[in-house]
């Protein structure tokens, strides 16, 4: 037998540190796969495709994996790699190793957002007794973000929450964005199983956490609806989604879909009935129905523009008389992915920043702010902020330069200032130290003028030239300082004429609504069809404006 078919026949011890967890791992099995194997969950923001940085491990010895690939070179210094230093996604287990992790390479599954309490309905929490609950109708509305899973257990007499929960999507692992996963799926034969699996093996468990808080068996589920992205329904469904990846990005179907609990493995009464929201296109999916469900702009005289900002940005703009529709690719770096020390909004994430015009210090505050634990990384709200506050005070030009010279920036050997420090290192070397980088900023620009060419586009298009009512929504959009959101120049001026409200978790409303009454569900299917899309991307003025809305607003203009 061959050495090379010997290799391919063994396992190889690996510990994974601090955690002590001993595996055996099959020989050329990358540590990534390796540790999600164990229930080792890393952070994999860009779907393992080696390109984020995020999934920084040490490995002892050093010569007992893979040799360091064209990718982690350019992410990695070669001191950092002699040191032990490999990306998690790129390295392979050649021997006995040990893998040390640090907790900004864990993923901890935390979900911070998508809650419907001290809205429009009561909230029990799991307090209700049963006895008072005898013979129990209950139902389940489910929200599938990109990022974020929320669910609802309601009781369907007294049109009550009684218990609820959210989590992080599983399927993450495979990117953050949902083109990552669309590109999985086409890229692997068993793709769309494995991110139906992950997905629905998470919602079931949910489902018993809720069922568990109430005491009521699973039994007395009678009916269960289904919001999320135009992707995220697909694969919940088990549906193949490579179409959405490709020209015209068109879904398998826009209609409302009716299952039974069964046909997808929904862990309740296997007949009960699960109606899947319609959608409008390839990335206007169910939840943006369930937002306007939720905010009913098709029954409203005056104008509403709503912005669903999470992994993707959705903008709904009119009244009765007629509703647009569109998208943009917002997202993924107002959520920490594609952001040098970005993260998604848990715990130790850095959520407000507010920089001192005299000294430059930055002050901040953190998510479960607790002044002995030191801040992980920056989520969206941070990175807007931060921007914001370096624009004010004059660390960025309009162009999105840094000014090098400045408290805190850091310039290359070219004097070209490349880094902001927000947190400096504890150690003095750097390696810890949090900060925003001159590609962050670009990646700021970029959201931030994709979401306001847009709404520039759709109203010139749909013919409003005014808005009433503007309604911010979604895991990230119900969460940052809008005002900062302004002075980028990523939303209009004209947001401090209108009758602003912060939602947040519209989506998630809709498919409580249409699960408390099911007349809703012809409602808005009738809304859906009537709907007009517009594909940004068609428009011939898009280039142009996109590229004029990359710039920063003036200084003199945010300082008055």
């Amino acid at each position: 037998m061959s050495k090379l078919l010997q290799h391919h026949e063994s396992t190889c011890q690996v510990v994974f540190q601090p955690m002590g967890i001993r595996c055996r791992v099959p020989y050329g099995r990358k540590i990534m796969d390796a540790a999600a194997d164990n229930a080792i969950k890393l952070r994999s923001d860009c779907g393992g495709q080696g390109q984020c940085g995020k999934c920084v491990v040490n490995i002892y010895p050093p010569s007992k994996v893979s040799p360091p690939t064209d990718k982690e070179y350019r992410l990695l210094s070669p001191e950092r790699i002699k040191k032990g230093d490999r990306l998690a996604c790129e390295t392979e287990v050649l021997g006995e190793i040990s893998v040390s992790l640090s907790k900004s390479v864990l993923d901890s599954g935390e979900a911070i957002g998508k809650s419907l309490e001290g809205n429009v309905f009561s909230v029990d929490e799991g307090r209700v007794q049963s006895d008072q609950e005898e013979g129990a109708s209950l139902g389940i509305a489910i929200d599938i973000g990109t990022t974020t899973l929320a669910l609802y257990l309601c009781d369907l007499r007294s049109a009550k929450i009684l218990s609820s929960i959210s989590e992080a999507n599983p399927q993450r692992r495979y990117g953050e964005d949902v083109i990552s996963r669309i590109a999985y799926t086409n890229e692997h034969g068993d793709g769309v199983e494995a991110l139906n699996s992950l997905l629905l093996e998470t919602i079931n468990a949910m489902i018993a956490q809720c069922l568990e808080n109430i005491g009521h068996p699973k039994e007395e589920v009678e009916r269960v609806t289904v919001v999320g992205n135009t992707t995220m329904q697909h694969l919940f469904t088990g549906i193949h989604p490579g179409k959405l990846g490709v020209v015209p990005y068109m879904p398998e179907s826009c209609e409302a879909q009716n299952y039974r609990a069964g046909d997808l493995s929904l862990d309740v009464d296997q007949n009960c009935p699960v109606y899947v929201f319609p959608v409008i296109s390839g990335f206007v999916g169910g939840d943006t129905v369930g937002v306007m469900l939720s905010e009913k702009p098709y029954q409203r005289d005056e104008v509403t523009l709503i912005l669903d900002i999470g992994t993707n940005g959705e903008i709904v703009l009119g009244n009765r008389q007629s509703i647009w529709v569109t998208s943009c690719a917002t997202g993924p770096a107002l959520e920490g992915a594609h952001i040098k020390c970005g993260m998604r909004a848990s715990s130790g994430a850095i959520e407000k920043i507010f920089i001192d015009p005299v000294n430059y210090q930055v002050h901040y505050e953190m998510i479960g702010d607790n002044r002995a634990m030191r801040p992980r990384g920056l989520c969206g709200s941070a990175i807007i902020d931060a921007v914001a506050e370096m624009l004010k005070v004059g660390l960025i030009v309009p162009s999105g330069r840094l000014r090098e010279g400045l408290p805190g920036v850091h310039s290359d050997e070219k004097g070209v200032g490349r880094t902001f420090v927000i947190v400096p290192s504890e150690n003095g070397q750097g390696l810890d130290s949090i900060v925003l980088t001159l590609p962050d900023i670009r990646q700021v620009q970029l959201a931030k003028s994709a979401l306001s060419t847009g709404i520039k586009l759709l109203m010139k298009k749909s013919g409003f030239n005014k808005v009433d009512r503007f309604v911010l929504t979604g895991a990230f959009g119900a969460r940052f300082n809008w005002r900062n959101a302004v002075d980028i120049g990523m939303l209009p001026d004209s947001v401090y004429q209108s009758d602003i409200s912060v939602v947040e978790n519209s989506a998630g409303r809709g498919a409580v609504m249409a699960l408390l009454d099911e007349s809703l569900r012809d409602e808005i299917e009738r809304v859906a069809l009537g709907v007009h899309f517009f594909e940004l991307a068609d428009d011939p003025e898009f280039a142009m404006e996109f590229a004029l809305h990359t710039s920063f607003p003036e200084i003199s203009d945010l300082n008055g």
